[in-house]
């Protein structure tokens, strides 16, 4: 009977536990063992992020000012917009943080992955969780200094996991694992089946258990830019190649409605679109679309820049700087229709008084649009 009325007590809190936001979840994790029992596992871990997923991500904007990082958040919003009326969309700051901070070192790039950041800087490897402001530092790798591109983080939604993919050089791979419950990273060091190649820029993570990442490799006596996939499964990798030669060089590789995608957009408002129809076979799908910025004064297209895809298929681009006001722009391929969200300042006067943001002055920003709620524990 006891154990009956606590199962029922649990299933109870569990509810509504579910329906918090993630700021108080987090919060609540300390109120009591069961609730911090309920709320780190991995069901209700996956559980949340995916209601999150479903109802409505958001636009998370990180802004540079002097030596602080500021990070501000707005609903994504769906509705259209005819040019002549757009959207509006408003940001609330959710924290701000030293770049000085020894977890950070001095940032270069940022990469996202289903509500985590990946934060990548000369000094050391960071991943944080910007819903609950919680940081991890990657260990130290062995040998070598990592290269510029050599980490890769992905997510595997079949196991609940982040995975981090570490080339240390000689077909040496070093693959970190961490769960949903934040139990910290598992380490292994993968050495057989590993092709030579030396990891770039170019990759977009993982999808549906599959990792791909853009690499160099020897063919004959050239180097080439190819891709590179790697199953987390069954731990093989395989060399892809590109549809075009170099195409790598100018484009971006982005999941793309389940499947890897290369984006050409460095000639708008023309727009290339590789879709990979089979690995095995090297075999693309391709597809020309035109961007009609005609309708989207006062944007320009030499101002734009590409800044990945949606949830629901839409190609998002925006300005590189932030200045008083800024546009997110929302191409969707299948209608070829485009819709923009207006954020009209940073946010209130009362803000841009507290820390001094000028309205005319032109602030470094990275936008990430398709920003969930996490309650992984770092």
């Amino acid at each position: 009977m006891i154990k009956r009325r606590f199962k029922e007590s649990e299933i109870v809190e569990r509810s509504i536990l579910s329906r918090l936001p993630a700021k108080s979840v987090g919060r609540f994790r300390s109120v009591s063992k069961l609730w911090s029992t309920i709320t780190t596992s991995k069901d209700f871990i996956t559980s949340f992020a995916t209601r999150s997923l479903a109802s409505q991500p958001s636009v998370l904007v990180t802004v540079y000012k002097g030596e602080i990082l500021f990070v501000f958040s707005s609903p994504l919003n769906k509705s259209s917009s005819d040019g002549k009326n757009p959207n509006f969309g408003k940001l609330s700051c959710l924290g701000s943080y030293p770049c000085k901070n020894p977890n950070f070192g001095n940032l270069h790039r940022y990469k996202y992955v289903h509500g985590l950041i990946f934060l990548e800087g000369s000094k050391q490897l960071v991943i944080w969780n910007p819903t609950l402001k919680r940081f991890l530092t990657l260990p130290d790798s062995e040998g070598k200094c990592d290269r510029v591109g050599s980490i890769v983080l992905g997510y595997d939604s079949s196991e609940g996991k982040y995975i981090v993919l570490r080339n240390l050089g000689d077909s040496k791979i070093c693959i970190l694992t961490l769960g949903a419950q934040g139990q910290g990273l598992c380490r292994k060091i993968i050495t057989l089946g590993v092709p030579w190649h030396i990891p770039t820029r170019r990759f977009c993570g993982c999808i549906n258990g599959v990792m791909y990442y853009g690499a160099a490799i020897f063919v004959g006596i050239r180097i080439q830019h190819h891709i590179i996939s790697f199953d987390v499964r069954s731990e093989k990798f395989n060399q892809i190649k590109c549809p075009e030669r170099n195409l790598l060089m100018s484009s971006h590789m982005v999941p793309y409605e389940g499947r890897l995608a290369i984006v050409k957009t460095m000639n708008l408002p023309s727009i290339e679109l590789w879709i990979l129809k089979d690995g095995d076979r090297h075999e693309w799908t391709h597809k020309h679309f035109v961007l009609p910025l005609a309708e989207m004064e006062p944007m320009r297209s030499e101002k734009l820049c590409f800044y990945g895809v949606s949830y629901v298929g839409e190609l998002i681009f925006t300005q590189r700087r932030l200045f008083g006001s800024f546009y997110i722009l929302y191409f969707d391929p299948r209608r070829n229709s485009i819709r923009d969200v207006l954020f009209e300042g940073i946010v209130g006067d009362e803000f841009r008084s507290r820390y001094g943001f000028g309205k005319d002055f032109m602030y470094t920003m990275n936008v990430y649009p398709n920003h969930i709620q996490s309650l992984v524990s770092l």
